[in-house]
């Protein structure tokens, strides 16, 4: 796995853990629908964004943790917290990071696996 892939994951995980902690630090921690969408999603980020730092060739943390992405970014509308304006912008802007990232890193170019050279006796 390359460094050019791996910050990505790393801009993943920090996403992720933001989304943690963000409904305590931008004071929406009592809407409750909203607080949970991040403590929930915000743990499943960070939880794939070690997978895919962890994981030597595969595509589907990244792929997964993009999918988290796009749950967050929906999640104001979908589930009706859109009038709670620090959670609807935090989630907008997070959300919109991690699919980013993380669709970043499933495209990143994968250094190719060295090949094993069996020797012959001629």
């Amino acid at each position: 796995m390359g460094f050019s892939r791996r910050w990505l994951d790393w801009v993943s995980l920090l996403a992720g853990g933001w989304l943690f902690v963000s409904p305590w630090v931008l004071g929406y921690a009592s809407v409750p629908v909203a607080a949970w969408t991040a403590f929930i999603l915000g743990g499943l980020v960070v939880v794939t964004a070690l997978w895919a730092l962890t994981a030597r060739e595969a595509r589907t943390p990244e792929l997964v943790n993009a999918l988290f992405g796009a749950l967050v970014f929906v999640a104001p509308w979908v589930l009706g917290f859109v009038a709670e304006r620090a959670a609807r912008i935090d989630a907008w802007i997070v959300g919109a990071v991690i699919v980013v990232a993380a669709l970043w890193a499933a495209m990143a170019e994968r250094p190719e696996l060295p090949t094993e050279r069996r020797g012959t006796a001629i």
